[in-house]
């Protein structure tokens, strides 16, 4: 689903937003973009807008598609003849599929208008692919708009980045993330945690509807909560259900940043910037805990949960590790009692 105007892309990408709007006022667009930038970052709705507004029927007097004419419903609903998507065919895009659309651009258009085609993930372009485009893109044709999405713009071939404007699409600001999250429904210390964890718009979403990570999510406050009661073990229940979590490295991952997030409202807490703490529901349970527990202890445990953090990037997934960590959280809380 595309923005409905300029000004919905304006709450995300406000340079873009304004650049895309100052070509239409002035009528200066290029023949072909590039939107580079982050996953996430609403590269692919923007590209849609760009092809409503060029079809809009009746473009309102501040440059804005109307999103009531036949073209723009349609465009909506994936389904206008003039505008193409080519997504990759497995892990490329392949020189047949730019073939196929090359050839369905050389033949009359089955009705008037301008012709928009969107390559999605541009940067899976097979060298065979990205040559054929070339030529395309040197001899563009009447009214024929290409919009190249990547998130990896260094693997663009040069002579193509050339030949196109280069827009660059910054991060979703967290805060922007929070705000829909909660107008989701979902729950507010939910939506403050995931973007903590990703500024990417589509994988927060992802986040808050998945099972497996709301219990991830359940998981953290539970193993701190066992701390103080001398008949459970954190390390323990973490035996119980760490298959879940070493599935892959995202949910590892995702683990981990929760846990760093907790312990960071410790310090928070002990430090006494409350302010700062994500986890307010549990307000009660880290004042405890923080209460005793010296500040240097928090923050060696810190500090090796960002080892641990760190040693994933490169896809190392220590389960002893992960023991040890759990192992000296306890001791340190039980020290304290």
């Amino acid at each position: 689903m595309s923005f409905l105007n300029f000004e919905d892309l304006n709450a995300y990408q406000p340079r873009v937003a304004q650049m895309l709007l100052n070509s239409f006022k002035k009528a200066r667009l290029s023949h072909a973009y590039i939107f580079e930038g982050p996953r996430g970052t609403k590269k692919l709705d923007a590209a849609f807008l760009f092809a409503k507004r060029i079809l809009c029927s009746n473009p309102t007097l501040d440059q804005n598609p109307c999103g009531k004419c036949h073209n723009c419903q349609r465009i909506d609903k994936d389904v206008h003849p003039n505008v193409f998507l080519i997504k990759p065919e497995g892990e490329y895009i392949k020189k047949d599929q730019i073939k196929q659309m090359i050839g369905e651009l050389a033949k009359t258009a089955v009705e008037e208008g301008p012709r928009v085609y969107i390559l999605d993930e541009a940067q899976r372009l097979r060298s065979e692919a990205a040559n054929a485009l070339l030529k395309t893109l040197e001899e563009p044709g009447l009214d024929i708009y290409a919009i190249m999405i990547t998130d990896s713009f260094d693997a663009l071939l040069k002579t193509i980045v050339s030949r196109a404007q280069v827009m660059h699409f910054s991060p979703i600001d967290k805060a922007l993330i929070r705000a829909h999250l909660i107008e989701k429904k979902v729950p507010e210390c939910l939506a403050v945690v995931i973007p903590e964890y990703t500024n990417n718009y589509e994988e927060a979403i992802k986040i808050s509807e998945s099972e497996e990570m709301m219990a991830i999510f359940k998981l953290i406050p539970e193993l701190y909560g066992m701390a103080y009661e001398p008949d459970k073990s954190m390390i323990l229940r973490f035996r119980e259900i760490r298959d879940s979590i070493f599935v892959d490295t995202e949910k590892t991952d995702f683990f981990l940043t929760l846990m760093i997030l907790y312990q960071k409202d410790l310090l928070n807490c002990k430090l006494r910037h409350n302010t700062q703490i994500v986890w307010t529901p549990d307000i009660e349970q880290i004042e405890k805990l923080a209460k005793g527990v010296s500040q240097q202890t928090i923050e060696e445990n810190l500090e090796k949960m960002l080892t641990l953090k760190t040693r994933l990037k490169f896809n190392i997934i220590d389960s002893l590790a992960f023991d040890n960590l759990l192992m000296n959280l306890e001791r340190g809380f039980n020290h304290a009692i």
